[in-house]
C-alpha cells in the first residue's frame, strides 16, 4: 500500500457520534454493548445520553438532567453493559444494566454495540473500550452498519452479530433469565432486533463490481484462529502484501501470530509483510526505540528470496497513544481490511489455547471495479512512513496495560450469581442473592464502598446454604452493587446489583408527589416532561414561585375555590393525559411509564385524592380521569396488552369502585 497524502478529515470520526440517533430513526428501543475495560459514568453520560437523545447538560441541568434520563430509561426495554469481570463495577443509574461477563477460558475483549430505535438497527464493532480513552483520546479503529427498510445492510452480517451477542451471553453470564432479570432483558431485545429487523438489509450481497462485501470475523473458544477465517474469507487468491497495526505483541520467540500471517500470504512469488508501529528517537544516538517484539523480523520464511518483512513508523497525532488494531491484506486485484479488537496476539487472534473472545469486521473490495470503495477504506488505515532499516533498532515491545490485560483485579467468585432487587406486595423491598454452589468460607459482603457488613458468609449457612437467600432492604433507594471481602484477599470483588424491574425503583427526589397544579402545567404544556420540569426546577430553586400564574384582570378575585373554574384546567390537563396514553409507543415499558410514572395516570389520580378540596370535587375530578381513560383510542393496543393483569383494565376497574358520589377513599 503506497503511503498516501495527508488529509485531516480522511477517513476520521468521532465514535461517539456513532451512538447518536440517525435521521428519522424513531424513537430508542434498546441497547446491548460489550467492553473489556469500562467507565460507568462516561457510558452512562456520553454513550447513553447520546442514544437517548438527552438535551438536558448534567452539569448545568443538575436534577433535570436526572429526570430527563430517568424519564428516557424508563421508556426502553434495555440498556446493557456487558463488561469483562476484571472491570465490570462503579455507581450507576439502576435503570440500566451492568453485567459481569466471567468466560471460562481466556477474557471478553470484543467492543461491539448494538443500537436498537424504533426504525434503525445500528451495529458498532470497534477498538475502542467503553472508556473516556477509548472514545476521546487514543487512536482507534470502529465499523458502522445500520440497518432500516429499503437499507443495502447484509441481513446475513446482523444474524451473525446477534448470534455472537446470544453466545456470549450464554458463556459468560452466571445466572440464567430465570434468576437474572437482567440477562433476561439483554436476551429479549436481541429477539426484538432480530424480529424488527428481518427487513432492514438485503440478503444478497449486491453487483460484484460496485459493493464493498462487510461481514464478522470472530474469535472465541471453539472458532477457528482468525488467520485462518482470513485465508477461507479471502477473494481473488492469496494476497501477496499484508500490513498490520496493533499496539500489543505476543512476547515469545517464534512468533505465532506473526508465522499465521505469514500463512494467509501467497506461498509462491514475492510477498511482503509490513507492520505500522510506534517509533521514538533515541536522544543522542542513532538508534530507534521500535514497540514490536524482534521475533517479528525472525519470522519471515526462509529460503524465499522474494520475501521480507518491513517496519514503518505509523503517524499519531500528538498526545495520543495507539490503540487501533488493523490488518490490510491486498492482491492486484482486491484488498482485505480487518478492524476491530482483536490485538496482534495469540489470544487475540484465537492461536492460544485460551483465546479471548473477540469481535472484527472484515472489508472487502476489488480494486479496480470499485476505486471509490477502495479509497474510502486506504482513508480509514493510520498512515506510515518507511523508515532507514541502516539505523539500528531497538526492539522494546509495548506491555499490555488496563486497555488489554486482565490486570490484577480481584474477580468475584463463580458462586456468586445474581443480586436482585425486588418489591413484593406482601414482603415489601427486599434483595434476592443467588448462589451457584458453595462460596469461599468467610466471605462478607457491604452496601457499596461502606465498612459495615450486610450479609455474609454466617448468614448464608444459617439459612441452610441456600440456592438464594431474601435480605429485607429498609433504606432509601436500592444499591448499585456490594463489596465482597474474603479472608487472605487483600481487595474486594464488586457485586453488580440489578433490579427486577424499572417499576421497582422509586421515582427521582424531583419527581416523587408532584403537586397537581404542576402536573396541570406540565400535562397542558406542549413541551416534553424534561423540558417543562427543567422549568419548573429552575424557578423553585431560584426562590420564585414555581407555578404559573394566569394573569388578567380580574388576578385579584381568587377563583381558585370555584370548582368550575378549578375542574375546567384539570379536565385539560386529563385531555393531555389521555392524549399522551394515545400516542404509538415504541416499547410496552413506555406505555407503563405513561401509566405509573411521576406525570401518569396514577399520580394524577393521587393528587386528585390528595389535593381535593372537598369530596364532591375529589369524586367530580375522579370520574372525569375514568371517563378519558375509557375515551382512549387503541392505537397502544397490542403493548396494552402486553402490560401484565391489564393494568390500564384493572385501573378503570378500581376507579369504578373507589369513586363515590358522597365521598370517596383516597387512591393507593
Amino acid at each position: 500500500m503506497a503511503r498516501r497524502r495527508k488529509k485531516k478529515q480522511d477517513g476520521r470520526a468521532r465514535l461517539l457520534d456513532g451512538w447518536s440517533p440517525p435521521e428519522n430513526a424513531g424513537d430508542p428501543v434498546g441497547c446491548l454493548a460489550t467492553s473489556f475495560t469500562f467507565d460507568s459514568a462516561f457510558f452512562e453520560d456520553e454513550c447513553l445520553g447520546r442514544f437517548l437523545h438527552v438535551e438536558c447538560d448534567a452539569q448545568e441541568d443538575g436534577p433535570a438532567y436526572l429526570v430527563e434520563l430517568e424519564e428516557k430509561l424508563a421508556q426502553i426495554t434495555c440498556a446493557t453493559a456487558l463488561v469483562d469481570q476484571h472491570h465490570a463495577r462503579g455507581s450507576r443509574n439502576l435503570r440500566w444494566d451492568l453485567l459481569p461477563a466471567r468466560p471460562r477460558r481466556g477474557i471478553l475483549h470484543a467492543k461491539v454495540s448494538l443500537l436498537h430505535w424504533a426504525r434503525v438497527t445500528r451495529i458498532i464493532i470497534a477498538s475502542a473500550n467503553l472508556t473516556v480513552p477509548g472514545y476521546r483520546r487514543n487512536h482507534e479503529v470502529f465499523g458502522v452498519l445500520d440497518y432500516r427498510e429499503g437499507g443495502d445492510a447484509p441481513l446475513a452480517c446482523l444474524r451473525d452479530v446477534l448470534e455472537f451477542l446470544e453466545q456470549t451471553m450464554r458463556d459468560c453470564v452466571a445466572s440464567s433469565e430465570a434468576e437474572s432479570p437482567a440477562a433476561k432483558r439483554a436476551q429479549d431485545l436481541i429477539r426484538r432486533v432480530r424480529q424488527d429487523s428481518s427487513t432492514r438489509g438485503v440478503e444478497t450481497e449486491g453487483r460484484p463490481d460496485g459493493t464493498v462485501f462487510v461481514q464478522p470475523v470472530f474469535v472465541s473458544p471453539g472458532r477457528p484462529p482468525a488467520t485462518e477465517t482470513l485465508s477461507e474469507l479471502s477473494r481473488g487468491g492469496p494476497p501477496d502484501q499484508a500490513w498490520v497495526i496493533s499496539p500489543f505483541f505476543d512476547d515469545g520467540d517464534p512468533n505465532r501470530p506473526a508465522e499465521a500471517m505469514w500463512s494467509v500470504l501467497r506461498r509462491r512469488g514475492s510477498a511482503e509483510l509490513v507492520f505500522r508501529a510506534v517509533l521514538e528517537e533515541v536522544p543522542g544516538t542513532e538508534e530507534l526505540l521500535i514497540h514490536v517484539p524482534e521475533a517479528l523480523d525472525r519470522a519471515t520464511p526462509r529460503g524465499r528470496q522474494d520475501v521480507a518483512t518491513r517496519f514503518e513508523r505509523v503517524e499519531l497525532e500528538e498526545d495520543r497513544s495507539l490503540h487501533a488494531k488493523a490488518i490490510w491484506l491486498q492482491s492486484s486485484t482486491w484488498a482485505h481490511y480487518l478492524v476491530g479488537s482483536s490485538n496482534f496476539t495469540s489470544a487475540g487472534l484465537g492461536l492460544s489455547v485460551h483465546p479471548n473472545i473477540e469481535a472484527n469486521l472484515l472489508y472487502a473490495v476489488h480494486r479496480q471495479r470499485n476505486p471509490k470503495g477502495f479509497g474510502r477504506l486506504t482513508a480509514s488505515f493510520l498512515p506510515g512512513e518507511k523508515i532507514d532499516r541502516d539505523r539500528n533498532l531497538r526492539w522494546r515491545p509495548a506491555q499490555d496495560d488496563d486497555a488489554d490485560a486482565a490486570g490484577d483485579e480481584v474477580t468475584l467468585p463463580a458462586a456468586f450469581g445474581a443480586a436482585v432487587f425486588e418489591v413484593d406486595e406482601r414482603q415489601g423491598r427486599r434483595i434476592v442473592l443467588h448462589f451457584d454452589g458453595e462460596p469461599p468460607a468467610g466471605w462478607s459482603a457491604s452496601v457499596e464502598e461502606e465498612e459495615t457488613t450486610f450479609v455474609d458468609d454466617a448468614a448464608w449457612k444459617a439459612a441452610g446454604g441456600p440456592e438464594r437467600i431474601v435480605v429485607e432492604w429498609t433504606r432509601g433507594r436500592p444499591p448499585t452493587g456490594f463489596s465482597v471481602s474474603r479472608p487472605g484477599v487483600p481487595a474486594r470483588a464488586w457485586w453488580p446489583v440489578e433490579v427486577e424491574s424499572g417499576a421497582a425503583l422509586p421515582p427521582p427526589e424531583e419527581l416523587r408527589d408532584l403537586p397537581l397544579e404542576v402536573l396541570i402545567q406540565i400535562l397542558t404544556s406542549a413541551r416534553p416532561l424534561h423540558a417543562a420540569m427543567r422549568r419548573f426546577l429552575r424557578r423553585r430553586a431560584s426562590g420564585t414561585d414555581a407555578v404559573d400564574r394566569v394573569v388578567d384582570p380580574h388576578a385579584k378575585v381568587d377563583t381558585s375555590g370555584f370548582l368550575l373554574q378549578r375542574t375546567r384546567r384539570v379536565s385539560w390537563a386529563l385531555r393531555g393525559l389521555r392524549e399522551r396514553l394515545e400516542r404509538p409507543a415504541a416499547t410496552v415499558e413506555s406505555l407503563a411509564w405513561r401509566l405509573r410514572g411521576p406525570v401518569g395516570v396514577l399520580a394524577v389520580a393521587r393528587a386528585i385524592a390528595r389535593e381535593a378540596r372537598s369530596a364532591d370535587e375529589r369524586a367530580f375530578l375522579l370520574t372525569e380521569l375514568a371517563l378519558e381513560l375509557e375515551r382512549i383510542r387503541q392505537r397502544n393496543k397490542q403493548l396494552m396488552l402486553r402490560l401484565e393483569n391489564d393494568r390500564v383494565k384493572r385501573f378503570r376497574e378500581r376507579q369504578r369502585k373507589q369513586i363515590e358520589i358522597e365521598a370517596g377513599p383516597p387512591i393507593e
